[in-house]
């Protein structure tokens, strides 16, 4: 094992170990997530899928830092009328397909490019926790090389540019101190991805985002 994967596996795994220990935020009911203020940088967990459907307004409050320790899900149901929005910044990327069929696109594609023990990480998984532990899978009890990575990207993206998505949803903050490199993970046919290295471990972290958005990207069959 090479140095730089040595590394980059320890520094991805301490940053999923800080977000466990991390400090417990306050619990929050369902209803009282559009009315009630919280500190930025302890977001309740319950309140980002609430926040996102009942009143999208309050998004900023989360919104700017989605490599926050207690992010969860970020999707929303797909809203069936007027698909001529889904997947698009008016509709905050509600995708257009369900998570079934588009996981079935997914890893069909995976079938052909991607070994089958990588099979696992080929669906559109935008829990955190879930991809957290997926991460922690591949990297720490090798199930799969991380050098397939970038086929895995290929196939979610579908061959699909989906650097907007990415985009407004602050994976190139400044916050993250990164610039624009989590973005080629969002458009990875258009972008050449010839290695993952540790200086990708914030990007990885945020895997559930660019599964958000590469499943919005896919607007028609």
């Amino acid at each position: 094992m090479s140095l730089d994967f040595r590394l980059l596996i320890a520094t991805l795994l301490l940053c999923f170990v800080v977000a466990d220990v991390d400090r417990i935020c306050p619990k929050v009911s369902r209803a009282a997530c559009c009315t009630v203020d919280w500190d930025p940088e302890c977001v309740p967990k319950n309140c980002f899928k609430w926040v996102l459907t009942h009143c999208p307004e309050r998004r900023s409050a989360f919104g700017r830092k989605f490599h926050d320790k207690r992010q969860g899900d970020i999707r929303r149901a797909p809203v069936r009328e007027d698909l001529g929005k889904c997947g698009t910044a008016e509709r905050n990327y509600q995708p257009c397909t369900s998570k079934r069929i588009a996981n079935k696109l997914f890893r069909s594609c995976c079938e052909l490019y991607v070994p089958d023990e990588c099979h696992f990480m080929c669906e559109y998984e935008t829990d955190q926790s879930k991809t957290r532990k997926m991460l922690i899978d591949l990297v720490r009890q090798k199930k799969c090389s991380i050098k397939y990575l970038s086929s895995i990207l290929y196939c979610a993206s579908q061959n699909r540019d989906n650097r907007k998505c990415c985009s407004d949803l602050d994976l190139n903050a400044p916050q993250l101190q990164v610039g624009s490199r989590c973005l080629r993970m969002c458009d990875p046919s258009g972008t050449s991805i010839e290695k993952i290295t540790k200086d990708d471990v914030t990007c990885l972290y945020n895997w559930n985002v660019i599964m958000y958005c590469h499943h919005a990207g896919i607007r028609e069959m």
